[in-house]
């Protein structure tokens, strides 16, 4: 995996678990990988590129309040702790990646985020999902089931770009 020679910034000071625990709304990123942040035009599939990394960490920052479902389909192939390993290996804020969309097999990943979003108030409490947003690069299942204004898509070629990062930010803080 790959992250390196990306830095990363944070804003000094700020303790997020009590900023989290003050604000009990969270916000929802649903993160593929392939596509989003392995390109497909990328010889090596095993690697993150770097410039798409750096922009789900400006996300990241941005939006203090958004953690990370994995919607994948490489959730399926690691354990939750191996994805927490490539996480941290990348220099990413571990305690962002929160959970992973259930593997239902029969479903469409659309289906898969809103089973998710209809088991989270159960699973999170005393939390809740504010807003969310779904990163992929295959948009048409995921549109069958969820509304398009939460829906960025990625060029898969390219992954996730600045312009796709800029709008997700603006989802979270408008």
């Amino acid at each position: 995996m790959v992250g390196r020679g990306v830095t990363r910034t944070r804003t000094p000071g700020l303790n997020l678990t009590a900023y989290i625990s003050l604000n009990m709304q969270l916000d929802i990123i649903f993160l593929d990988v392939d596509g989003v942040l392995i390109p497909d035009d990328q010889e090596r599939r095993d690697i993150f590129a770097p410039e798409c990394v750096m922009q789900l960490r400006r996300i990241l920052d941005a939006c203090l309040k958004a953690h990370v479902v994995f919607s994948t389909t490489k959730r399926l192939g690691f354990s939750f702790f191996k994805m927490g390993w490539i996480w941290r290996h990348l220099d990413l804020p571990l305690d962002r990646a929160i959970a992973r969309t259930p593997d239902s097999r029969t479903r469409q990943r659309g289906e898969e985020i809103g089973l998710w979003l209809s088991e989270a108030p159960r699973l999170m409490l005393p939390r809740s999902v504010r807003r969310y947003a779904v990163l992929d690069d295959e948009p048409e299942p995921i549109l069958e089931s969820i509304p398009a204004q939460n829906v960025f898509f990625c060029n898969p070629d390219q992954g996730l770009t600045k312009a796709v990062a800029d709008r997700v930010i603006r989802h979270f803080t408008v």
